[in-house]
């Protein structure tokens, strides 16, 4: 752990720590692997495979999957993330549709949508987020949205569109502690991200929920206070998993967190109020069913 916030660039991987061989998921994934075959994607991208979570067969057979809307292209060259940096692909128009025969297909009962970040729109794609949610919700009501967003640059008509949109939960990930944040998000601030949650909090009542990563130089006593103000910003969901580097990314991992901690980090955000899911390999959308019924 970096006591002094040591910049992590400069650390040679003699210093860093190796893969522990608890952190292991010994679920089967197969579950997924074979759904995601043939499933009618055409062009669409699941974050579960992508990202080749470790959850991803877990989730699936609850009926739970993370779909990325508005292409697979980012705008934004964040440390620790795997999704490609590039100029994005247009919009797809037919998009709303193709998200509905996945969910039909898989038979889907718990739907994240998220996106990567578009600063190349002028709302940074809210209003399709908001298309795509009500044309689900018109043909299959039963199954529960939630939308993981980017910052959509803190424009709050953006932000307007997402709350029209009315999802079952609204997930923002804030990723790491203040003190962390320079090098993990340089792109965005931590005071910018409880800002937005300020103005869901003020102008909803939707569920507001947020995801941190775990080993990147944060210390115990900054995660309490990052539990804290999350909850003072009208959080009240809350997500906390090991960070693993993705192959290529520039952010090494600085601690692979004990079980044990995690368990510490529960009882104490319960302490304050927030329900949480917490451990070494949840992701934001892990299991997201269980956490949006608490509560």
């Amino acid at each position: 752990m970096l006591k002094d916030q040591q910049n992590p660039f400069k650390l040679t991987k003699e210093q860093l720590p190796k893969l522990p061989k608890w952190l292991r998921n010994h679920k089967p994934k197969y579950h997924f692997d074979n759904l995601i075959k043939k499933m009618p994607l055409d062009g669409m991208t699941t974050v579960c495979h992508e990202a080749q979570c470790p959850n991803r067969g877990e989730c699936i057979s609850r009926g739970i999957v993370t779909v990325m809307i508005l292409g697979s292209q980012c705008t934004r060259a964040c440390t620790f993330c795997a999704v490609e940096r590039k100029e994005p692909d247009p919009v797809d128009p037919g998009e709303a549709q193709k998200m509905l025969d996945m969910v039909n297909h898989m038979d889907a009962k718990y739907l994240v949508i998220t996106a990567p970040t578009r600063d190349d729109l002028f709302d940074g794609g809210a209003a399709h987020f908001r298309h795509v949610v009500e044309h689900v919700r018109q043909h299959r009501p039963d199954v529960k949205l939630e939308l993981l967003i980017p910052d959509f640059q803190n424009q709050s008509f953006a932000f307007d569109e997402i709350i029209a949109a009315q999802p079952d939960m609204l997930c923002f990930d804030i990723q790491t502690v203040k003190d962390c944040y320079h090098y993990v998000r340089p792109g965005f601030s931590y005071d910018r991200a409880l800002e937005l949650f300020d103005y869901f909090r003020d102008n909803s009542d939707l569920k507001l929920k947020s995801g941190i990563m775990l080993g990147v130089g944060e210390t115990r006593e900054q995660v309490l206070e990052l539990f804290q103000d999350l909850y003072d910003h009208g959080v009240r969901y809350v997500t906390a998993g090991q960070y693993l580097q993705p192959p290529g990314m520039q952010l090494p991992v600085l601690e692979y967190v004990e079980p044990e901690t995690y368990k510490f980090y529960e009882q104490e955000a319960q302490k304050i109020g927030l329900w949480i899911q917490a451990g070494p390999l949840v992701r934001s959308s892990y299991m997201a069913d269980s956490l949006a019924e608490q509560g």
